[in-house]
């Protein structure tokens, strides 16, 4: 599959991802997934997409005891990331190669808050409510093996999603927590 192919199935697999999340519903931990290229396999150009065994545990992380701090859960991923690019970087590479084909990108999906004014305006302009923490997201992004990001997010109570894929993202994005990691895990799964 060439990276134009790559980048529409790319957008059309997580546009998918993203709607089934929707209708589970909210308030459901974290998936890091393994987006592949089953191209050879199927005949036709295709994705399959396979979430990494993560134990649940990483993920409650996030709900401190006596609930009184939250961290986000790019805490959890980034201390994935370490751990699988590092000590267990054979078995990040031995489900890698399970799979049945070459692994194309790596997503996120998971939920937060948007604190930003950009974030309140969109929401206002949906009719949303905006909470005082900030406006509860949706966010599946990935990073694919042509350096593109590709994210879609949907605000909690909106029927639409906002995607975004920038073919040359700028190093301040590249450098941010969520991409990083997906950058340093794909690179490692497929060295």
């Amino acid at each position: 599959m060439n990276s134009e192919r790559r980048a529409v199935a790319l957008t059309t697999a997580l546009s998918a991802i993203e709607a089934l999340a929707d209708a589970k519903g909210w308030d459901a931990y974290p998936a890091l997934l393994g987006l592949i290229d089953t191209s050879t396999h199927t005949g036709r150009e295709s994705l399959d997409v396979e979430e990494l065994p993560i134990h649940t545990s990483v993920w409650q992380l996030h709900s401190m005891p006596e609930g009184r701090i939250r961290l986000p859960y790019w805490v959890g991923l980034s201390a994935i990331t370490q751990s699988l690019v590092n000590e267990k970087v054979a078995d990040l590479r031995r489900w890698t190669h399970a799979q049945s084909g070459p692994l194309v990108a790596m997503a996120f999906l998971g939920e937060g808050l948007d604190t930003s004014d950009a974030g309140r305006r969109a929401a206002a302009a949906r009719g949303l409510p905006a909470e005082p923490d900030g406006i509860p997201v949706r966010a599946l992004t990935a990073f694919d093996i042509d350096g593109r990001v590709h994210q879609t997010v949907r605000m909690r109570g909106a029927a639409t999603t906002t995607t975004l894929v920038l073919n040359s993202p700028t190093s301040h994005m590249q450098a941010s927590i969520i991409p990083a990691c997906l950058w340093r895990l794909l690179t490692a799964a497929r060295a």
